[in-house]
Parts: C-alpha cells; structure tokens; sequence
C-alpha cells in the first residue's frame, strides 16, 4: 500500500511473494560481500607481502647460483690443497721410517698409504642449468668430505707413532756421555786387554779417554738401578731407560752423584770421571745394552 502525504486515494500495489524473496535474497547476498571485502583486502595485502618475501628470496638465491661456478673451482683447489699435503705427510712417513731404520737398524716393512687423488672431472659449458651445477658441487663436496676424513684419520695415525717415537727416543742413549769430548783410546769388540796383555778379551763397551773430574752425563732418560762399586768397574753406574729395552753403563768413576732408585734425566750429571777398579787411567768405560745383550756403542754416539 502507498500512504499519500495529503488526503488522496490509497494506492495499492501487488508484488509477488516470488519478487520478494528474490529481493532479499540480493541483499542478503550483497550485505555477504560487503562484511567479507575488509578480509579480502587483508587477504590480499598478506598476499603482495609474500611475494616480495619471495621475491627477495629468489633474487638472493639467484645470486648465490652465481656463485656456483667460482664455488665448484674452489673444490678443486681445496683438492690440490690436501694433495699437497697428502705428498708432505708422505714425505713424513718415509723420514719416520728411515729415521726408525737407522735407530733399530732393522727394515720397517709398513708403506705409506698416503695416495694422490682428483676429483671427478666435469666439462660445464654456459647451457648446463644451475641445477646441474649445484648436483656437481655437492658431488665435490662430499667426495672432499669423504677423503679429509682418510686423510685426518692417517695423519693422526702418523702424529700418534711420531708422539711414541719421540717419547721413545728420550729413554733411548743418543747424546755424548760426557760434558766435553775426550778420545776413544778402546773400542767395542775384541782387543788386547791393556792390563793382562790377554789377547782375544771382548770389550762390550768402549773407553773415553778424559781428564778426571770430567762430569759423566746420563745419555737418556731412566732410572738408576746400581750406584756402587761394583768389582772390576770400581764406581759403577747402571741406568735402565724405560721398558725400551735399552740400558747404559759408566765405570771406573771417581764420585757418584746419583743413588739407586733415583730418577734422571737425559743430559743429568750423575757422576764424574776417574779411574777406580781396573783401570790404568782416568777414563770413562761406557756400556749400552739392548734387551740384555751388549751392543756398540758408538752407534749411539752424535
């Protein structure tokens, strides 16, 4: 019905339930979108954020691939690097060994297991994408990690042998046993015994001809295990040197500064030269035992 603001006739007008509906049902369905555009624009701009986020990302990405190819030549770099040192460690190990050698005048059998490598080689041409650059540095880098490991594992390998052999050779006899040089007036072996004449005596040591009062040194580490007179040596001094096998002997002294039990260093005074026992003048007879048995000195000697 239509109400006139003056009296008028009342107009009425018919509109179908059908049109009705429908009209509420456009206005429900435009008060839906009018309520949800603020969450669309929201929605959006979360949306623009994350795109230049990802923007970002891929212009930095992009940048790191090109730094794929220096990347890839440095691998081989860092393989000459530990080639060189493989070749030094090698270098090493055949010093080690001949040092041991000479020192056990026997052949050390162990060979250096130390090998030259290459990485696997590659021909990258400009048509070959970043990925299959990436694939190829990785490739390299595990390879490298791979071979630093053997390489790590056989160099502390050799440290560890070098660290035993270097304690080794403080209980081993390889300075002069005297604070100054003298001359060897008799030598290890066979010889004429200078005071019976005898001829065919085994001398297991040698005499160091010096003035007496001269300081006797302990030629390695060790523990002294006789400081006395000891018959035919007169003042006799026996130091044993670890569980190396080795031990020495200096006799015919004129004081002991040492007493058994005592433990001394290489290069310690422990005793000076005279000419007690059966001498015929002030010398140092001076012994080295390996494993029980007597053996020259002189190859002790600097």
């Amino acid at each position: 019905m239509v109400l006139p603001n003056k009296p008028e006739k009342v107009r009425s007008i018919y509109l179908p339930f059908v049109l009705i509906v429908i009209f509420f049902c456009l206005m429900g369905v435009n008060f839906y979108f009018l309520c949800r555009y603020p969450l669309r624009i929201a929605e959006i701009f979360r949306l623009e954020q994350e795109i230049i986020n990802c923007k970002q990302i891929i212009a930095r990405q992009e940048k790191e691939l090109k730094m794929i190819d220096p990347a890839i030549r440095s691998t081989h770099e860092v393989g000459e690097m530990i080639n060189v040192h493989n070749r030094l460690a090698m270098e090493l190990e055949n010093k080690y060994n001949e040092v041991r050698n000479i020192s056990s005048r026997t052949r050390v059998s162990r060979g250096s297991s130390y090998r030259p490598f290459q990485l696997p080689q590659y021909k990258l041409s400009s048509a070959d994408s970043e990925l299959t650059k990436l694939y190829i540095l990785n490739s390299n880098l595990d390879f490298l990690d791979e071979e630093l490991s053997k390489t790590s594992a056989q160099l502390q390998d050799l440290y560890s042998r070098f660290s035993a052999y270097d304690r080794e050779l403080d209980y081993t006899p390889t300075i002069y046993p005297l604070v100054q040089k003298g001359y060897i007036t008799s030598y290890y072996g066979y010889r004429r015994d200078p005071v019976t004449g005898r001829v065919g005596a085994f001398h297991e040591g040698i005499d160091i001809a010096v003035r007496a009062g001269t300081p006797v040194r302990a030629t390695a580490d060790g523990t002294v295990v006789r400081a006395s007179s000891y018959g035919t040596y007169g003042l006799f001094i026996e130091i044993k040197h670890g569980s190396y096998g080795y031990r020495t002997r200096y006799a015919h002294n004129s004081k002991i500064l040492v007493r058994e039990g005592q433990q001394v260093k290489k290069g310690d005074i422990i005793a000076l030269v005279g000419s007690t026992g059966k001498s015929t003048g002030p010398h140092l007879h001076y012994e080295v035992l390996y494993n029980g048995k007597p053996v020259n000195p002189r190859n002790y000697l600097p």
